[in-house]
């Protein structure tokens, strides 16, 4: 048995439980948790919640691409790196090539030298573009001009805003591995794997899909039960809320409420959705369960 986040640590989950044996740990859904952090509407939700969780921002963020504007309002790519914005090298349609401005000289020095300049005309060069203002054109040699431009504005580059249903099922089928604990194994529900692994759809899963009024630092887990059907309410940084209808998994189980305080890092875990209302919630890191 391995441990395994029930919400994927990538957007800030901490509860962890043994629910999974090693191969399935590599298998089940190792695609699904990696690109957890890329999805697009997880990376808008943390665009309105920066302010509140920067630590998570800047995780969640690294490496993420961004579009830019300059002055003349051209477009440019850029990445999120080590809490800055790093534009992409890209060559545009009139032949002119970026760089970032920190990486820049030693492209610049490469291209000089190539020109055939001496070490002391590099020089004098690299000293002339430290002086000259941003966004004012400067000639560097006979064939080669720069400009530091200035940017003005940053946006994620987000093409869909939309959540992966089998991400959402996954983490409901997380939830479901310790409450139903060695029954989570059954034959039966290999429809749930399936979906999860390989995008087989079923007609017995059904996902809805709601927003609340606001943001909010924490994410939460809950089942529901009913005569023919186990529903798992998932709500993802207090905006994003998920049901997950599984069609004939009935059973008689515990009802346990799961909350993320995104802000001091902890999971909280009230027996009951009846404890839950009451706000009685315990701490905890480590859950068992049989999956």
């Amino acid at each position: 048995m391995t441990s395994e986040h029930i919400i994927h640590e990538s957007i800030g989950g901490t509860l962890e439980a043994e629910i999974q044996c090693v191969n399935c740990n590599s298998v089940l859904g190792s695609k699904l948790v990696s690109q957890a952090r890329q999805d697009p509407v997880l990376r808008f939700a943390i665009q309105n919640l920066k302010d509140d969780l920067p630590d998570l921002y800047a995780s969640m963020e690294h490496g993420q691409k961004y579009m830019a504007k300059d002055v003349t309002g051209k477009s440019v790519i850029t990445k999120f790196k080590d809490g800055r914005f790093e534009t992409q090298a890209q060559k545009k349609d009139d032949g002119s090539i970026i760089f970032d401005t920190k990486k820049g000289q030693k492209n610049i020095i490469s291209m000089l030298s190539k020109e055939g300049l001496t070490p002391d005309e590099i020089e004098n060069a690299l000293q002339r573009l430290k002086e000259t203002p941003d966004n004012q054109k400067i000639r560097l040699s006979k064939s080669i001009e720069v400009v530091r431009w200035g940017i003005e504005s940053y946006f994620p580059a987000i093409k869909k805003p939309e959540m992966n249903p089998r991400l959402v099922l996954l983490i409901a089928y997380n939830y479901l591995c310790v409450i139903l604990d060695e029954f989570i194994l059954d034959r039966r529900l290999d429809f749930i794997r399936s979906y999860i692994v390989n995008g087989d759809l079923s007609d017995k899963i059904n996902i809805e899909s709601f927003t609340s009024r606001q943001y909010d630092c924490y994410h939460r887990l809950n089942p529901e039960y009913s005569s023919d059907e186990t529903r798992v309410k998932i709500i993802l940084f207090g905006w994003l809320i998920y049901i997950v209808h599984i069609r004939g998994l009935v059973c008689n189980c515990p009802d346990p409420a799961y909350v993320e305080d995104l802000k001091n890092r902890r999971g909280l875990i009230a027996t009951s959705v009846e404890e839950a209302k009451q706000n009685i919630f315990y701490s905890t890191k480590h859950l068992n369960g049989g999956a």
